[in-house]
């Protein structure tokens, strides 16, 4: 009591500081009260979406055999790999052995005669390079970004022409490598972004795209650049100097390096090129329409542009200039725009809304995600801005999906241009032949060997190793003179030693016809008989044979 006789008034003891959330980083946000974090948030979550976003879109793939010469390439291959063949000598291609190896594989677990394994493995990489843009993403911006951006890779990817868009060939497969060496150098893993590269090259030659930005991101970091820099090339060239060996130096460079030379300087006219660019820009721009509305919203305001930002902006730019080597502008040609597409369309939301819920600065030395920030004062209008962010990515995915599911109806009717007549052609030559009988075919629809199952006579597989000639080019550089060095020797070696016990001439209506180049009119009219007519194309079969 007080000498007064009155309780004395003591004030409270200060409250004891909480101790820390241990599931809550300092500098970040809890959850809002009522809220949850999401559980489309989450890692595990968004790979398994990803992949049923990727197996639906994809779908189509699967009601035909082949969507294009390119697959009917890659088969014929697989099978001469499969019977003994060896690479860049027995079986010929001026791109990289990985995807042909991979139909080998394929074929060797399910037979020749489908490409259904083919078509999955398509889905898992297409499925892997939106995890990767998706994971890309939520460590930049947070995880509010990571599902959209692999939605809209994904989305993207069906807008292209059926063909294009639903074949198993070299891009699908080069895309997941792409982006993870993108991935891995954003967590300064250099010599794991090396090994992706490697990979992405030996799958395709532009697959080396991403190399310009990983390059200056290494040769801008501080104190380790070196380091970084030796983990990168040993990452990037040992697996290419081990595939080298293993099939030859000489051959290995020659065909991926050295073979293009007629091809690349037979461009298009200048209009056809215009046309086959903006056709397929503009097929690729409409998924990506959901984020038009928000873009008036940048002016005004002040950018900063980042090391991120500077990183996609060097990727897209190397991209591009990968989908218009020789200028040819094939759609196929721009799937490997999509990763920075779509990572450049949440860029620009996130920097619509004011960086709505940015987080601290990421640490110099290790890639971390954004964490939301825990403000004393502004927390209800960032917490308005990150719900508007919120609706409008929801509209941007929304218009995607609705956009994807538009072209993947269309894709579910379309057939191959020439798929009716790729297997009239293949049920011709098995009528014809016996199994094991050898075929030379005078085309560019390598397909009819391998629905025919029937051995080439010859490792060029197409007419183009042998004239230069290719879809929508210039027909001014098509003749025996600008093809691949050395082919015509090796082809007259080839038909000299073992002479196919069928002819097929598919060249009627094109640059190429057979009888401009002696080699195989002689071969025809020594000991070869006409025995059948396939819309236009005569079959020859030899005599005794």
């Amino acid at each position: 009591m007080h000498p007064s006789g009155r309780a004395a008034l003591t004030a409270p003891a200060p409250a004891r500081p909480r101790p820390p959330d241990p599931g809550v980083r300092r500098g970040t946000a809890p959850p809002a009260a009522g809220r949850s974090s999401g559980w489309t948030r989450r890692p595990v979550a968004q790979t398994l979406l990803l992949l049923a976003l990727a197996l639906a879109v994809r779908a189509p793939s699967f009601r035909r055999p082949f969507w294009s010469p390119d697959e009917g390439y890659l088969g014929t291959e697989a099978v001469a790999l499969r019977h003994g063949g060896r690479m860049y000598a027995d079986v010929v291609d001026r791109k990289p052995p990985l995807v042909p190896w991979l139909y080998e594989a394929c074929f060797a677990l399910t037979g020749p005669g489908t490409l259904w394994l083919v078509r999955v493995c398509a889905v898992v990489a297409l499925a892997v390079t939106a995890v990767c843009v998706a994971r890309l993403a939520a460590g930049e911006w947070g995880p509010w970004a990571g599902l959209p951006a692999g939605v809209l890779t994904i989305a993207a990817s069906a807008a292209l022409p059926p063909p294009d868009a639903m074949a198993a060939t070299f891009e699908v497969f080069m895309l997941p490598a792409t982006a993870a060496a993108v991935y891995f150098a954003a967590r300064h893993r250099f010599l794991a972004a090396g090994l992706a590269l490697a990979a992405a090259t030996l799958t395709k030659q532009v697959g080396l795209a991403p190399l310009l930005p990983i390059a200056v991101q290494v040769l801008t970091a501080p104190r380790r650049r070196l380091r970084y820099g030796a983990a990168l090339a040993a990452g990037l060239a040992l697996p290419i100097a081990g595939c080298a060996l293993l099939l030859g130096v000489h051959s290995f460079v020659f065909w991926n390096y050295l073979s293009s030379g007629s091809y690349a300087s037979s461009a298009p006219g200048v209009a056809a090129v215009c046309g086959h660019a903006g056709s397929a820009l503009g097929r690729l721009a409409l998924p990506f329409a959901g984020v038009a509305p928000f873009l008036p919203r940048l002016r005004g305001r002040r950018h900063r542009i980042g090391a991120f930002d500077r990183t996609l902006l060097l990727w897209l730019l190397a991209s591009a200039a990968g989908v218009s080597a020789g200028f040819r502008f094939y759609g196929h040609y721009f799937l490997q725009l999509l990763p920075p597409l779509a990572l450049l369309a949440l860029r620009a939301l996130h920097a619509a809304f004011g960086h709505a819920g940015r987080g601290a600065v990421r640490p110099a030395r290790r890639w971390t995600p954004y964490r939301t920030p825990y403000p004393a004062r502004g927390r209800a209008p960032a917490r308005r801005g990150a719900d508007a962010r919120g609706r409008a990515t929801a509209l941007a995915c929304a218009v995607a999906v609705a956009v994807c599911a538009a072209f993947g109806a269309g894709a579910l009717r379309a057939r191959p241009p020439e798929l009716g007549r790729s297997l009239d052609l293949a049920a011709a030559v098995d009528a014809d032949s016996r199994p094991g009988q050898s075929v030379f075919l005078w085309s560019m629809h390598p397909e009819v060997y391998w629905l025919a199952d029937r051995p080439a006579a010859s490792r060029y597989l197409t007419a183009g190793l042998l004239t230069n000639f290719s879809g929508g080019a210039d027909v001014r550089r098509v003749g025996a003179r600008y093809a691949v060095p050395g082919a015509w020797a090796g082809l007259r070696r080839e038909l000299a030693a073992a002479p196919p016990c069928l002819v097929v001439d598919d060249s009627a209506g094109t640059p190429y016809q057979m009888a401009g180049y002696p080699l195989l009119a002689h071969l025809v009219d020594r000991g070869y008989t006409r025995v059948a007519r396939v819309d236009g194309a005569p079959v020859y079969r030899r005599s005794g044979c």
